[in-house]
């Protein structure tokens, strides 16, 4: 089913604050909103205290109501004043119909003291796509994951343990459907014995709701005119529900890792490696090439481009989730756009089943026109500063990006240390130790607590990863001179893809070859990419024709369901032992059956041809599990991309 669309709020402003028009109601005490903040919130939780002789890696709090983002640019200030400074901040929060962009600045003026924060804030503040959206402010010291969507599904789908709950939104008499026992009952699974909530109202069927998934309630004064608020400490939920899948969970690792070794370092390596050193954890980088980059993330230029289903799916919504995190990471690494272009994409229905596919999904998913909409082909044209034939659609956020660039700035950190030349030939695991011993070739053996894979297709050559089923498949770009070539104005794709050119230089393709593993520049190759741009660009195609071209020619890793892999390795012989019944009874009632996993052992690979929009999220993933974060995703998302998900599916499937 297609998930509901996020619209914007519509309010009305009175006296210079905002009014929500949906409920009625302010977003914040017109004379005092940072005040009663503290005191309901930041107080009712005791967080000054809590910051102060905080002794765990990392902090989560989690609201109901984001609004102007108010409490959280509050809770960040008293953050950075009072916690340890190599401690992390997660702020969770939810809202079904959020603020514009230039409402949300506007609204955050009445506190100048808060500037540096919605500064940050406003830069990254996503558009109204439905899901997950993880947002680093202060070098990584703060992490926001803004949900955007319902909030009993949003909270449904998290995964994390809340040290403090923000029980916020418009007034119970102004938003009862937020208000209910659905949501207090993922507030009871969310927490654990020393999580604390505070909440402004103090009705008598909150404070039940409350009471019966297992909080302690205690009312206290409240702020101005309200005579009581909610202080409450969760004790034990007596009713916590079975978990229908437990081999997707992830256990928590047992210590924060002192570092952390990676083998391959194209986007998925390097994009992991940015994850974790931005978690203050040390980071080698082994690679076998001579350069960083050199395999499927070689290519001059990658679409920034999430081609969307008709209906609502996984792969995506991770392919949304993921094209919208990793602007946001451009936004951070390059806000000059040196390595990147912010142009849009078009996406040309060349035939007529691409344009009924088109059709069918723009009615079903009803995304706002700044995310997709449907251009003629003269608007196409328009866009794309050469005539093209076809109708299509625009994607506002797509662009493009040089894979090459991206990979160095992210491992430009001080704590990451790339090894070029190092070919791996083995990784094995101490029974005893548990440390993992990296073998290789012509040099000592390392060793490492923590190791993550991310040598694609080549995974499987490891004894830990052979049951995998992902594939090389061959692809080769064609390069060309843009000199005396009429200027592309966007990404153009159809059944390959163009970008803007690049200093002087266009990249286009590419081919798609299952069976052929041969590297060599073909001209073959050349004509076909050269016939899939005619098709959408005529003018641009018959000059890049009378071009020498040159090409590039790499392998993409594509796994059996097309969705990547990323999260902790599985222990092969365990989950087939532990999960056998799966073979008698897919719906079997396990107990006390928690997954197995190599422990300290991860995996991001399977990204095929999307990886500049896959690789970074699904490193955020990695670096979540490994260090017992609140996901950056949906839950669906992360059992989705779980490398235990083949077993299972073979358990079902009698095959293994």
């Amino acid at each position: 089913m297609p998930r509901p669309p996020i619209r914007n709020a519509t309010i009305t402003w009175k006296e210079d604050t905002p009014v929500s028009t949906e409920f009625d109601d302010l977003y914040f005490n017109v004379q005092a909103g940072l005040v009663e903040c503290e005191h309901v919130f930041l107080n009712g939780n005791n967080l000054k205290e809590r910051f102060v002789n905080l002794k765990a890696p990392q902090f989560v709090i989690a609201e109901t109501g984001f609004g102007t983002g108010l409490n959280f640019l509050a809770a960040r200030q008293l953050w950075l004043k009072h916690a340890p400074k190599h401690k992390c901040l997660h702020f969770i929060s939810v809202e079904k119909f959020p603020l514009s962009r230039a409402d949300l600045a506007l609204a955050l003026k009445h506190w100048p003291e808060l500037n540096d924060g919605a500064s940050q804030l406003i830069q990254l503040y996503p558009e109204p796509v439905p899901g997950f959206h993880r947002l680093s402010l202060d070098g990584g010291r703060i992490q926001l994951t803004l949900m955007l969507m319902d909030a009993i599904d949003a909270y449904s789908q998290l995964e994390a343990h809340i040290d403090a709950w923000f029980l916020d939104g418009f007034a119970p008499s102004k938003n009862p459907e937020m208000w209910n026992e659905h949501l207090f009952t993922q507030l009871g699974r969310l927490s654990h014995e020393s999580t604390t909530l505070a909440t402004f109202t103090a009705a008598g069927f909150v404070r039940r709701g409350l009471q019966a998934v297992g909080f302690d309630i205690q009312k206290v004064p409240g702020f101005g005119r309200k005579r009581e608020m909610v202080s409450a400490r969760f004790n034990v939920n007596p009713s916590q529900p079975q978990n229908p899948a437990p081999w997707f969970e992830h256990t928590k690792t047992a210590q924060r890792p002192d570092a952390v070794v990676i083998i391959g370092a194209g986007i998925a390596g390097c994009a992991t490696a940015n994850a974790l050193a931005q978690r203050g954890i040390p980071v080698r980088l082994l690679e076998r090439n001579e350069e960083i980059a050199q395999e499927g993330s070689g290519n001059r230029q990658g679409a920034l481009y999430a081609k969307l289903p008709v209906d609502h799916n996984a792969q995506g919504q991770l392919h949304l989730s993921g094209l919208m995190h990793t602007r946001r990471q451009l936004q951070l690494l390059d806000p000059q756009s040196e390595i990147w272009g912010d142009c849009g994409l078009l996406q040309l229905a060349t035939n007529e089943k691409e344009h009924k596919r088109q059709q069918n999904m723009l009615a079903r998913t009803r995304f706002d026109d700044n995310i997709i909409r449907e251009v003629s082909a003269e608007e196409a044209s328009r866009l794309a500063g050469s005539p093209v034939s076809h109708s299509g659609v625009f994607m506002e956020h797509g662009g493009w990006v040089s894979p090459q660039a991206l990979c160095s700035r992210l491992v430009d950190h001080p704590l990451i240390s790339v090894h070029t030349n190092t070919q791996v030939t083995g990784v094995a695991q101490n029974p005893e130790t548990k440390r993992w011993s990296i073998s290789i070739e012509g040099n000592p053996e390392l060793e490492s607590s923590h190791l993550v894979i991310c040598t694609a297709a080549e995974a499987r050559q490891l004894t830990q990863f052979t049951h995998l089923p992902v594939k090389p498949i061959r692809g080769q770009t064609s390069i060309a001179s843009a000199e005396g070539v009429q200027p592309l104005q966007t990404v153009v794709c159809g059944d390959g893809y163009i970008s803007p050119a690049r200093e002087e230089t266009y990249c286009f393709g590419a081919t798609f070859d299952l069976h052929d593993l041969n590297l060599d520049i073909r001209n073959e190759d050349h004509h076909a990419n050269l016939s899939k741009l005619h098709a959408v660009l005529p003018e641009i195609a018959d000059s890049l024709a009378t071009e020498e071209l040159k090409g590039r020619a790499a392998y993409r890793c594509s796994t059996a369901d097309y969705l990547p892999i990323a999260g902790p390795a599985p222990d092969y012989e365990a989950f087939v032992s532990d999960y056998a019944k799966l073979r008698i009874d897919r719906k079997w009632k396990f107990t006390d059956s928690p997954p197995k996993h190599l422990d300290g052992l991860f995996i991001n690979i399977g990204h095929g041809s999307k990886g500049l929009i896959t690789g970074p999220i699904c490193g955020e993933i990695v670096a979540a599990s490994m260090l017992g974060e609140p996901f950056p995703v949906e839950k669906s998302l992360v059992d989705a991309v779980n490398p235990a998900r083949f077993i299972v599916k073979n358990l079902i499937r009698k095959s293994i």
